[in-house]
């Protein structure tokens, strides 16, 4: 996978050949599995590993950072498949992530931006059902996360690398 704004989406992924986010990889490029335990699975090591776990994982792990298009596309893949069909194009997180990118874009300090913790707080308010992840939900959140950055990569502890590390802690709990 390339680091260019012009690469072609990307649509035929792996969880299990690209599960984890090289901690030393250059710019945090999306790379193949790696020996070393994840900080996104080490945060869902003896919780459940559902689709808002994982979300939750995810602001563990990265809430710190301002909420980015790349967070909206996996957020919303999340909760699409969490519930079941359509999300609330008003009310679901997928939303109140969306109106705080449009706000982040608007200021220039990044103390002051809307942070990817402060919209998954409100999961469990805003999502009411949740499954458990599964490779189809991975190798999706994985897909939208990686098309829509615009240096085609995963963001270390992320979304994405959050539910693939509950799909891998579903599938076998040994392998971490």
């Amino acid at each position: 996978m390339g680091s260019s704004k012009d690469s072609a989406s990307v649509t035929n992924i792996s969880v299990e050949e690209h599960f984890s986010v090289s901690q030393s990889s250059p710019g945090g490029q999306f790379v193949g599995p790696t020996e070393e335990i994840s900080t996104a699975a080490e945060a869902l090591i003896g919780r459940s590993t559902t689709l808002t776990e994982a979300l939750k994982a995810a602001s563990m792990n990265v809430g710190h950072k301002p909420v980015e298009t790349t967070d909206v596309a996996a957020i919303k893949e999340v909760e699409t498949r969490a519930i079941g069909g359509d999300i609330e194009s008003d009310g679901g997180v997928t939303a109140v992530a969306s109106k705080a990118v449009a706000r982040n874009q608007k200021i220039g300090k990044d103390n002051e931006k809307t942070n990817l913790g402060d919209v998954i707080a409100e999961i469990d308010v805003k999502v009411t059902r949740d499954r458990e992840v599964t490779s189809e939900d991975a190798e999706a959140v994985i897909r939208a996360e990686l098309n829509h950055s615009p240096f085609n990569n995963i963001i270390p502890g992320g979304v994405a690398e959050s539910v693939a590390a509950a799909y891998k802690l579903n599938h076998d709990p040994s392998s971490l």
